[in-house]
């Protein structure tokens, strides 16, 4: 465990690069060393060196003409990757719902980390006394669970080959975990548009999801149902992926992606 006091020159670092970075508004859209110095009242050296991280990682950059520094375009992808997410949320809110109230099963809406997990980011639990629980910020496997090999079926391979070459670890007596067994099933998920894993991360657990396109066509979430085994045998669970299917889908096309002939989105099972 790293020792409280090592991890307190970096958050301290952390919270003065922010200050810095709040410096900026409307009425103050380019700074020098001095001025930033006075606003946050850090001294000009820690500035300096505090500016020149930034500027690398494209959060800052730095007038020839002026000196002066202002907020970088590496924020602008960062802003939008946020909005993205929020209008995600907020566009997707009622489709699972619905599909809730029809499966009357656990729906997530799940994404991908740059560590190659899936997180929960949404979703509404089951008012069924036996159920899933699918705790928001939960992170998964992307083997192991639907809603993680339905975004796994529609990565770049290389990226594919980089997770499968990291090792597929066993969580449960079904986990896949042959390369060449996981290859198979992700070309099957293409062909049907939705995934499903029965008991792969845990014993009793199954579940279902189809994966939702952004305007780009890329698979950037993924929406599941899942609950006890015993209420979701196979042929339940291919019924409610046309369902899943078709919901996210819906969400797709409310967040901009506009399907054409021989896109994903329009195969179906």
């Amino acid at each position: 465990m790293t020792d409280q006091a090592e991890q307190r020159p970096i958050t301290r670092s952390v919270a003065r690069a922010v200050s810095i970075l709040q410096a900026f508004d409307e009425t103050r859209l380019e700074l020098g060393v001095t001025e930033l110095s006075q606003l946050t009242g850090i001294d000009k050296s820690t500035v300096y060196r505090l500016l020149n991280g930034l500027q690398q990682g494209g959060l800052i950059e730095q007038d020839a003409d002026t000196s002066k520094y202002y907020l970088g375009f590496g924020l602008v992808r960062l802003a939008g990757l946020a909005l993205r997410r929020l209008d995600l949320l907020r566009l997707a809110r009622g489709s699972l719902r619905e599909l809730a109230q029809l499966s009357q099963e656990t729906v997530n809406l799940s994404v991908l980390t740059e560590d190659n997990q899936i997180i929960n980011i949404d979703g509404i639990t089951s008012p069924r006394r036996v159920r899933n629980v699918g705790r928001i910020g939960r992170e998964m496997p992307i083997h192991a669970v639907s809603g993680g090999k339905v975004i796994l079926a529609h990565l770049p391979a290389e990226r594919v080959e980089r997770i499968v070459a990291q090792g597929l670890e066993s969580f449960a007596e079904r986990t896949i975990t042959e390369p060449a067994r996981l290859r198979r099933e992700l070309e099957q998920i293409r062909r049907d548009g939705y995934g499903i894993a029965e008991e792969e991360l845990e014993p009793g657990l199954s579940a279902v999801a189809a994966p939702i396109w952004d305007h780009a066509g890329q698979a950037i979430a993924a929406i599941s149902v899942s609950g006890p085994s015993f209420r979701l045998p196979r042929e339940r669970l291919e019924e409610l992926g046309t369902e899943t299917k078709r919901v996210a889908d819906a969400i797709s096309h409310k967040i901009g992606y506009i399907a054409e002939v021989g896109d994903p989105a329009l195969a179906g099972p």
